[in-house]
């Protein structure tokens, strides 16, 4: 189940016993726990000693089976989170499984795996990954709940702000869920604080236009990943290396920059390779889910790429992330690689 499927259970029954909250995406992840631990600690009964949290890179398997087991004081259900689960010593996580064959009914034990779900492949990814999954097949055996947070598509965005939005019973008309994506790009923690200024601004109600992201949510942030994605695809190296550095000295981090650039030049190509079959603006808008100015922009920018070079620029900014991941240079130095490159691979 996702986070929604989450809220809506939880409004027709009792939580489960067993929970796995695991995913790339850390603000589902938070949402999560959020969800869950409003239903159960506001529950009849809670105490201050309802609670227990443990972290998997000091906890025992015995600790966190001691605490799942203690009744709450008055009588009300327990929640016991253990965050980062996957790294739990492998000889816990063996013990650990044998309290996931039989747990407490009154306890809601919750395992946190932050940065990879089950179904995560990177390699950066796999020990987290392979303890997710480990966990996943007990907990389901246990009679537990397995809550994804896969990080979102570009695509799904707006519709994903549409619902964030509805939960804090507002709305927006195309052009304002449009206009609150391209201002957060994929920062989907961005969103939620966006979704959430959006909200007290209109008062818990109303419909959400562009002109009112424009005045409670887009800032010169917003403008610089612009003025940077639209740089690197115009080929303008001078002017992106400008926007670049200003963005860092700002205190943006580089993975942030990365994922706009990348959203970007995947627009690019998509758009370029459905143009190419004929297809028109609108089917375009349809199929992508883009707002169609972007779409135009999109489509004029990528008449500057050849044949394969758009291919070229994502292999690069396959590059960077793996890059950025390692460490082993410094950040800014991937940056200004990455532009390099990209403005490089247009056709002059």
């Amino acid at each position: 189940m996702d986070t929604r499927k989450l809220a809506q259970s939880l409004k027709k029954g009792n939580p489960a016993s067993l929970y796995l909250i695991a995913g790339e995406e850390g603000a589902l992840v938070d949402r999560a726990l959020d969800i869950l631990s409003s239903k159960i600690l506001s529950g009849k009964g809670s105490d201050d000693f309802s609670y227990s949290r443990f972290d998997g890179r000091t906890a025992s398997a015995t600790e966190i089976e001691a605490a799942a087991r203690t009744a709450s004081l008055f009588g009300g259900h327990r929640l016991v989170i253990l965050r980062e689960a996957h790294l739990l010593r492998a000889a816990e996580q063996k013990k650990l499984l044998v309290y996931l064959k039989k747990p407490v009914p009154t306890t809601t034990l919750v395992l946190v795996v932050r940065g990879a779900g089950p179904s995560s492949r990177g390699p950066r990814q796999a020990k987290a990954s392979k303890a997710a999954r480990a966990f996943q097949k007990a907990v389901e055996k246990g009679g537990g709940q397995v809550v994804d947070c896969p990080r979102p598509r570009a695509r799904d965005l707006p519709k994903l702000a549409e619902q964030l939005l509805g939960d804090q019973g507002c709305s927006a008309d195309r052009d304002g869920l449009y206009a609150l994506v391209e201002a957060v790009g994929e920062d989907l923690g961005a969103l939620m604080q966006a979704v959430d200024k959006l909200a007290l601004f209109k008062g818990g109600e109303g419909r959400i236009d562009s002109k009112d992201v424009r005045e409670v949510v887009a800032d010169t942030r917003s403008e610089s990943v612009f003025d940077l994605t639209d740089a690197a695809a115009e080929g303008d190296l001078t002017r992106a290396l400008g926007v670049l550095r200003r963005m860092l000295r700002d205190g943006e981090a580089p993975l942030p920059i990365l994922g706009h650039l990348t959203r970007h030049f995947r627009n690019l190509a998509t758009v370029q390779a459905l143009a190419r079959r004929g297809r028109s603006a609108d089917d375009i808008r349809a199929a992508l889910g883009l707002h169609p100015y972007v779409v135009k922009k999109c489509t004029q920018q990528s008449r500057r790429f050849g044949s394969g070079r758009l291919a070229a620029a994502i292999e690069s900014l396959a590059k960077a992330d793996q890059g950025l991941k390692g460490g082993r240079i410094p950040d800014e130095l991937i940056c200004e690689r990455l532009l390099f490159a990209l403005c490089g691979q247009t056709d002059s």
